[in-house]
Order: C-alpha cells, then sequence, then structure tokens
C-alpha cells in the first residue's frame, strides 16, 4: 500500500493539485488516528515535500475493498457526493460568505487538494486527498460515542456556522444553491422509499427500545399515548420519514447529513478545554430542515442525564451561534421556529440513531466483515452493542414521547423523488 500511496501521490503532484510546474521530493506514511476507521472508505495519513520546498500534511481517502459491503453502503455515491461537496459546493458557499480574519464566528473547513471518482471497482483508482487536520491540533474526543457538556456545545456552534453559510448564500444568490446542489445523491432514499422503512428497519430498530422502555416502567408507558403514536410512525414509516426529508422555505440548509463522534474533531485550549471544532465526512448531503441535523447529532451524542438536563441549553446554544454566524440582515430561525422544525422532523434523527448508535456501540468483535456472512443482516444489526446499546435506545425512546415528537405532521403527501441509485437497504438485502 505505501508503494502505491507514493506512485499515485507522484502522479498527483505532477498534474499540479498541489501546484504549477512540481513533483514529490520526500514521503512518509504515517497513522496517527489509529481505531477510527470508517465504514466506508479507508484513510492513509501522510507527510510529504514537493519540489518547491512546500510542506503537507494530507489524509487519502481510498474506497473500502470488500465489493459486497461497498455496494451495500453505497460508497461510489458517498464519494461522489463529497467530491461534489469539495470542488462545487464549498467553494460556492465560501464565496458566498467572504473573506474572514480569524473571525470567532466563521466556519473552518480542511483543505481540499485532489479527488477522484471513476466508480472502478479497484479501491485504488479513486482517491480523495484533503488537509490532515490533526497536525494543526484537531483531534476526536477522548469519549466512544456520547459527548460531555462542553463538547457539545463546541458542536452545536460548528453545526450552526455551517448551517448559516446556506442561509447568507441563500440571501446572496437566491435559487442558486439549488443547481450548486444538482448532482447531489441522497442516500436516505431510492427508488422503493426511505431506507430505513425497507424491511420494517426502523420498525424493528425502535422496538428494541421501546420493549427495554416497557420492561422498565410498564405502568407508565404501557396505555401511553405517544407509545401509540410511535407505533403509528413504525407502521407508516415510509411516508413519515420522506416527509421530513422535504425542502421548507425558507429555513431548509444543506445539511451534513452524519453528525456524531466520528465526523468532528475538537481543538483544545491550554487548560484542555474544546475550543472549536471541525466537521469532516461531507458525504450523506441532504438539502432541508436543520433539525435533521439537530436530531440526529443529539439523539446520536447524548446520555438521557444529558438530554433531561440541559436540552433547552443545547438548542439556545444552538439558535444564538446560528445568529451570530450571519450578517445582519440575513434571515435565520429563532428558538420557536427551530422547535416547531424539531417537532415536525426530529423523527428522522431518531429513526437514524435507533440504526446507527448500536453500531457506535458494538463490541470490536462485531465486524462489518460478518456482515457479509450474516445468513440475516437484520440480526447482526440488531444484536449490536448488546444490553448497552438496548438501554440507551429505550433512553432515546423515553425522551422522544415525552418531549411529543411523535406528533408529527402527516398531512402532506411523500411524492418523494425517485433514484435510480440502489443505495444502504436495497443492497443490504443482497446480502441476505
Amino acid at each position: 500500500m505505501e508503494h502505491f500511496v507514493e506512485e499515485e501521490l507522484k502522479a498527483i503532484v505532477s498534474e499540479g493539485a498541489f501546484g504549477k510546474n512540481c513533483s514529490l521530493l520526500s514521503f512518509k506514511l504515517y497513522n496517527c488516528m489509529t481505531g477510527e476507521e470508517e465504514w466506508w472508505y479507508h484513510r492513509i495519513f501522510c507527510n510529504m515535500i514537493t519540489s518547491d520546498g512546500s510542506h503537507y500534511n494530507i489524509m487519502v481517502k481510498l474506497k473500502i475493498k470488500n465489493l459486497e459491503l461497498r455496494d451495500c453502503f453505497g460508497c461510489d455515491i458517498l464519494f461522489n457526493n463529497e467530491l461534489i461537496f469539495y470542488k462545487n459546493i464549498m467553494p460556492f458557499l465560501l464565496k458566498c460568505r467572504g473573506p474572514t480574519a480569524n473571525d470567532a464566528h466563521s466556519y473552518f473547513l480542511p483543505r481540499f487538494f485532489y479527488g477522484r471518482n471513476t466508480f472502478s471497482k479497484l479501491m485504488t483508482n479513486d482517491v480523495i486527498i484533503i488537509e490532515n487536520v490533526s497536525t494543526i491540533g484537531y483531534c476526536f474526543s477522548n469519549e466512544k460515542s456520547f459527548l460531555d457538556y462542553e463538547h457539545l456545545t463546541i458542536a452545536l456552534q460548528t453545526i450552526a456556522k455551517f448551517h448559516g453559510l446556506s442561509y447568507t448564500a441563500k440571501h446572496k444568490y437566491p435559487g442558486r444553491i439549488y443547481d450548486i446542489l444538482e448532482n447531489v445523491q441522497s442516500i436516505q432514499f431510492d427508488a422503493n422509499g426511505h431506507w430505513m422503512s425497507q424491511n420494517d428497519i426502523f420498525k424493528k430498530c425502535g422496538k428494541r427500545g421501546v420493549n427495554r422502555l416497557l420492561e422498565r416502567d410498564r405502568d407508565r408507558y404501557q396505555d401511553h399515548v405517544q407509545i401509540h403514536l410511535l407505533n403509528e410512525l413504525f407502521d407508516d414509516a415510509d411516508k413519515t420519514l420522506m416527509q421530513t426529508l422535504k425542502a421548507q422555505e425558507p429555513l431548509s440548509v444543506i445539511c451534513h447529513g452524519d453528525y456524531h463522534r466520528n465526523t468532528l474533531l475538537f481543538q483544545y485550549d491550554e487548560n484542555g478545554c474544546p475550543s472549536d471544532a471541525i466537521s469532516i465526512d461531507f458525504s450523506t448531503l441532504h438539502y432541508g430542515s436543520p433539525a435533521l441535523d439537530l436530531s440526529s447529532f443529539l439523539y446520536m451524542s447524548t446520555t438521557q442525564r444529558m438530554r433531561e438536563s440541559h436540552w433547552d441549553d443545547l438548542l439556545d446554544t444552538y439558535c444564538a451561534a446560528l445568529a451570530a454566524s450571519v450578517l445582519p440582515g440575513v434571515r435565520v430561525p429563532d428558538r420557536t421556529e427551530i422547535d416547531a422544525e424539531m417537532a415536525a422532523t426530529a423523527v428522522n434523527g431518531f429513526a437514524k440513531a435507533t440504526f446507527c448508535l448500536p453500531f457506535m456501540l458494538r463490541y470490536r468483535s462485531d465486524t462489518l466483515d460478518s456482515l457479509a456472512t450474516s445468513d440475516d443482516p437484520m440480526d447482526y444489526f440488531l444484536d449490536l452493542g448488546g444490553d448497552m446499546a438496548t438501554e440507551c435506545l429505550a433512553d432515546m425512546v423515553q425522551h422522544f414521547i415525552d418531549m411529543g415528537y411523535t406528533d408529527v405532521r402527516r398531512d402532506v403527501n411523500s411524492n418523494h423523488v425517485k433514484d435510480e441509485n440502489s443505495t444502504l437497504c436495497e443492497n443490504t438485502k443482497q446480502l441476505s
């Protein structure tokens, strides 16, 4: 692999990705983020020097080698979406924002150097190269999944800054944002509907939490009206989830789509406290309610105690940072509007968390290779994380129904755009 990376970098440098008339002078491969392997790509870290004397610390992203898992997770689409983000979307958003000078309210992104996606079966044929931000002080939090209040605050400020770029862009160039997103493919649905509704994924994952909650407190929740409403959502999952994806102006933004502990890197001050954060992995983009990102991130990243103690504080933090991230005159939602967006769309983030959180909490022995050989892929996912994950899902269900987020508006027809490219769940069926 080291020889391949070196030869590939020689060619890429010669093409001008790191400056005109440059060649690769020296190269060293290392790994500063061990244990943080992602499920749809491999990352390789390199230090290199070009012939003009410039030093670069880079991260090279390659698709996973297993073709079955690559098809299952729609890796080609994910890779292509991220390339579109770095090549088209990011430059547009930063152009709309304009220059900044160490502004605390500005959004920072890793530098993009090169990208290629040929949809090849060979993992080495497709590559994305970006700045390795760990060399400038950004790193993952020490927690496996759930974040403390300080990290949550910084993360929500970062999410708000990213959303603020969309509001600024829409203010300066109304309608242009739709053109920029034209070739982005949503992985949340395909021709068969929302992936969480296929094979009853949402219902099965959600019932895992509901059943445990009823074991813990049957007297309180057995006949709870919100439990009945949640069961209705399970039974009408496709219509419900597809409706949450609808863009509603003027509040819709470009959503990251996958904010959690492994897609946010933090910078720390001299006292070891988080002072800034940066986002990575822009492959699951979707244009819709900001609450899609908020609900997904909060349910993936908070304990029940944190939700019960600081839910309002965390949403206030987001709203304050969002207002501060834009210039005067740019329209952004206030807290009342964000609450309404959460009520209407939080079920989407909740559904995703019922599936993804157990994966985050899985045991080391629960490798993705075992998914490819499993007799029933759903059995693999429903066992992930063991009893601890089941307890966490029960906590999520309890908070979700206590907040009344089951009262989703479902009076709009879910005439979603059909995508002929099969994605996550459609391909999951092929593994069974």
